[in-house]
């Protein structure tokens, strides 16, 4: 088979993307990638909102894009940093306050496990104060590690989305200024396996919605139809259905936390409750995946097997993130080789 020149440049860009997309995975830096394609498009579609809405805007829409993005990444930093340091200030400044309110927990808690668990644990509020200061003494090298590693991800995921805001307002006045018959070869086809990974970004996004708005019907049906009908009353439900679907919205890492959160708040009712909590969490992930391989394999006509094998194949070589950048990496590929019409 032979390839015309706008194929074999085609497909040079595309193997190019694909190494690059590797190698970011295996110097952990995948989740600046994520954030960049985020506002990327982001600063994208805005602009396209404010000068269709907003003609009397001209080209001020793109500056006003970029900046109201950058203020709402800011809030939310900001906002959530100091939600944090308060917290955490509060906890420092009243920590007898503290363990009282924590005490009636770590009782349900201790009275939900079996005798032969509950024998090892700690008599009293003092005791596990105790054993948690050991524990940190002990392992507060390891503690430190993960301290920096979660600022090194929140630093590559601020210069990502910087990047991506950066590229984003650049592809707006490049438009303008450069039309698609002054480019040479090269840039045309660079440009357009970015505008690709652009559309299948917004495929996964929508898919990841989508999963994120199911995963909160669910969790709103067990906790307050299903677990209600066995006289079992979660507390927090309504701040765990906001959860879900807030922290769904970030793919694989949000269900973890989830899971966490449901799974500890579950165990303060009992042992039981908190077996069933996670079983019906798995069955529902379970059906996540497949949902959101039909949905992005629907836009680029691709099977559930083929993207589930894809994830597998991905989260084995590169682990989570590999999982999490799976269907954006094959959805590019697939529809790469279709636009070239090599497939």
């Amino acid at each position: 088979m032979l390839f015309n020149n706008n194929q074999k440049l085609g497909i040079f860009c595309v193997v190019g993307f694909a190494i690059l997309f590797i190698i970011l995975m295996q110097v952990h830096l995948m989740p600046g990638l994520i954030a960049g394609l985020l506002t990327y498009t982001l600063t994208l579609k805005l602009d396209d909102f404010l000068s269709q809405n907003m003609s009397q805007l001209g080209r001020k829409s793109k500056l006003i894009s970029v900046t109201l993005l950058i203020t709402i990444i800011m809030a939310i930093i900001i906002g959530g940093s100091w939600y944090l340091f308060t917290w955490f200030v509060g906890v420092a400044k009243h920590p007898t306050e503290t363990m009282a309110a924590i005490k009636p927990v770590i009782d349900n808690v201790s009275n939900a496990l079996p005798a032969s668990i509950k024998a090892y644990l700690p008599d009293d509020i003092d005791g596990i104060k105790d054993n948690v200061m050991v524990y940190l003494k002990e392992h507060i090298f390891y503690l430190q590690s993960i301290i920096a590693h979660a600022f090194h991800i929140l630093v590559i995921l601020i210069v990502g989305m910087i990047i991506g805001l950066i590229l984003g307002f650049k592809h707006q006045k490049q438009s303008n200024l450069t039309t698609q018959e002054q480019k040479t070869p090269l840039a045309q086809a660079f440009n357009a396996c970015v505008d690709r990974l652009v559309i299948v970004f917004q495929y996964v996004a929508i898919s990841q919605f989508v999963i994120a708005l199911f995963n909160a019907i669910m969790t709103a049906i067990f906790l307050f139809v299903i677990l209600p009908i066995f006289g079992v009353h979660l507390p927090f439900s309504k701040s765990l259905v906001l959860a879900t679907f807030v922290f769904g919205l970030i793919p694989i890492v949000g269900n973890l936390i989830v899971n966490i959160l449901m799974f500890l708040v579950a165990f303060t009712v009992s042992f039981g409750v908190s077996i069933a909590v996670i079983i019906y969490l798995i069955l529902i992930h379970k059906v996540e995946y497949v949902l959101n391989a039909k949905i992005v394999g629907s836009k680029i006509q691709a099977g559930i097997c083929e993207l589930l094998i894809a994830m597998l194949f991905c989260e084995t070589l590169f682990g989570l993130i590999g999982l999490v950048f799976a269907p954006i990496f094959y959805a590019f590929i697939k529809l790469s080789l279709k636009d070239l019409k090599l497939i």
